[in-house]
């Protein structure tokens, strides 16, 4: 008896220099039926923001590609010969990863690699509050990208991004650049914000920039006195249910980091709390079993649907005069929402902090964990708080459909810079 033949069509992307978004951006790899796709800029996940705008009669050129398409084969059951042509395929990738660029192209608008350049250094990061040495930036990412504002990349669809990882000491190294000016930025696992290099970057044929040690001092003001989440740009460490039995994708139910891939996860939300909304209790609650992934509006009836206003209660012994709290929220993902934000008093008309009308993103619809990150520092005067226990009030207050919604991706509030942790319960 002959052994069946299992085959392997694979699209393998030896860099992500062309494409739009940087590298936490989301897209599609495969369509209905048996189509793989390579998509090079697309709004999935981030919205209009990311849209490639023509105007003004501006020239504009950028090479896409090229990627290389890879078969491979093998004899055998059907369920051990996926896998050896997952890890084949997997492995070859890191073959044409050592390709690039490419040499065999014969167009001066793709530099080969002795006409393009590096940039080194290391990243360090400064938050007394956290170690009163520098620290070193673990497995940041670090890139370079068009010139803007810090966190700017996540919608750049125009330019070239090249990224890296750094290492446990914080050292990078960005090979392969193509020559033009950039900023440099970063962002840190564990550590809210972005990081942008004060000065431009320019990248000739054959140079190499070091630019020694840099320090990203994060935005801070003041003493932790309670944090919900990890700062990681997702919602993944958060209370993710389990899908409806018969809305249930098999693929993904034995990977507790895939759980969010389920189908109709929003709708659980009501279910859980079919007359009240979220209430978060600091000391008490636990991230990952009562801060639901998603905040979205609350199901009323068929196809209606109302704001959800969920509650962090926290205590302090005595609200400080040294100077004003500090609420940092940091986002995930948004579509089409308001968040607006109460202390104390969910009654009065005019919120004590709003977003406005914030995102496209479509994460919660197109069963992601996120989008754009945005992050709000948000002042918080000692007249909003009181001695004892203190109500913070989120509302998500556009409702009329199901996906308009807020994922978070950490929540810290911070007492005035002066005030020790110590003198908070």
């Amino acid at each position: 008896m002959s052994k069946k033949l299992g085959v392997g069509i694979w699209v393998i992307s030896p860099s992500d220099e062309y494409v739009a978004g940087g590298p936490l951006k989301q897209d599609l790899t495969s369509h209905v039926g048996p189509i793989l796709l390579s998509m090079f800029t697309s709004t999935h996940y981030t919205g209009k923001d990311l849209n490639t705008r023509y105007r003004d009669g501006k020239p504009w050129r950028k090479v896409y590609g090229p990627v290389f398409v890879y078969l491979n084969s093998v004899s055998g059951r059907p369920r051990r010969s996926y896998r050896k042509l997952w890890r084949d395929a997997k492995s070859h990738m890191k073959k044409e990863v050592r390709k690039w660029p490419y040499g065999f192209l014969q167009s001066e608008h793709f530099p080969c690699a002795d006409q393009r350049g590096s940039v080194a250094g290391q990243l360090l990061v400064g938050d007394k509050y956290v170690n009163q040495t520098l620290m070193t930036a673990n497995n940041a990412y670090v890139g370079l990208a068009a010139p803007g504002k810090a966190g700017s990349w996540q919608t750049d669809a125009k330019g070239y991004q090249f990224w890296t990882r750094a290492n446990e000491e914080g050292y990078f190294l960005i090979k392969n650049v193509r020559p033009g000016n950039y900023n440099l930025y970063a962002f840190v696992p564990g550590i809210i914000g972005d990081y942008k290099f004060e000065a431009n970057i320019t990248i000739k044929p054959g140079s190499e920039t070091d630019l020694g040690a840099i320090v990203y001092h994060p935005p801070r003001n003041g003493p932790t006195l309670w944090e919900i989440g990890v700062p990681d740009r997702t919602a993944s460490e958060f209370f993710i249910p389990d899908p409806k039995p018969f809305l249930t994708n098999k693929l993904y139910t034995h990977i507790l980091s895939d759980k969010f891939r389920q189908y109709g996860l929003w709708d659980r939300y009501t279910e859980l709390y079919p007359h009240h909304d979220l209430v978060y209790r600091i000391g008490n609650s636990k991230c990952h079993q009562d801060w639901f992934f998603a905040h979205v509006p609350r199901k009323t009836g068929n196809k209606t649907y109302t704001a959800a206003t969920w509650q962090i209660v926290f205590k302090l012994r005595k609200p400080s005069f040294a100077g004003n709290y500090t609420l940092h929220l940091a986002l995930a993902s948004a579509h089409a929402s308001e968040l607006q934000v109460r202390f104390n008093d969910k009654s009065v008309k005019k919120p004590h902090f709003s977003t406005g009308l914030i995102g496209k993103d479509n994460a919660v619809a197109r069963h992601g964990i996120h989008g754009l990150y945005r992050l709000y520092s948000i002042p918080v005067p000692r007249r909003l708080l009181r001695r004892g226990s203190n109500r913070i009030y989120l509302t998500q207050s556009r409702s009329n459909d199901a996906f308009r919604g807020i994922m978070y991706d950490y929540v810290r509030f911070e007492g005035p810079r002066e005030l020790l942790v110590d003198r908070e319960g």
